[in-house]
């Protein structure tokens, strides 16, 4: 998978859905778009910032008094990287699992239908499926819903 780990709070990711929406941001601007239902004070939107420029996600410059925050990173790169962590926390056999739920959770429309039939039909297949987990926890704990399937531990 990918070699770049994505290592970003629940709380950063929110701060990150807004810059990439405005695609820079003052802090006053972010702490406007923050759902009030979380409660944040403004110091917060500042921890949560900091931080996102400690991990090298927002550049920030300084334009009279203010600051302002640009992302570093395209957030459908930052989707890719939450994806393949995903992927890689779930054994490779219940990968299929984690995709068919996705797609029923999703809305989607026709159009975005008939690209994941295209992206399915290129897909490239194999006759066995490897368990994973012993190579990344140890031990494997599954429960391998397809033992119909050739899985092979």
């Amino acid at each position: 998978m990918n070699d770049v780990e994505f290592n970003v709070s629940n709380a950063e990711l929110i701060v990150m859905r807004v810059i990439w929406s405005l695609e820079e941001a003052r802090v006053d601007e972010i702490y406007r778009q923050i759902p009030q239902d979380l409660d944040w004070s403004i110091a917060t939107v500042k921890t949560l910032l900091g931080r996102l420029v400690k991990k090298e996600m927002l550049s920030t410059e300084k334009e009279g008094r203010k600051f302002v925050y640009r992302p570093l990173m395209e957030e459908c790169t930052a989707i890719n990287l939450m994806a393949d962590g995903l992927l890689e926390k779930v054994c490779a056999t219940k990968h299929v699992n984690v995709l068919k739920d996705m797609i029923e959770k999703s809305t989607l429309t026709a159009q975005d239908v008939e690209l994941l039939k295209t992206a399915l039909e290129a897909k490239e297949v194999v006759d066995i499926k490897h368990c994973n987990c012993l190579e990344t926890t140890g031990t494997c704990a599954c429960r391998h819903e397809h033992e119909h399937e050739q899985i092979a531990v």
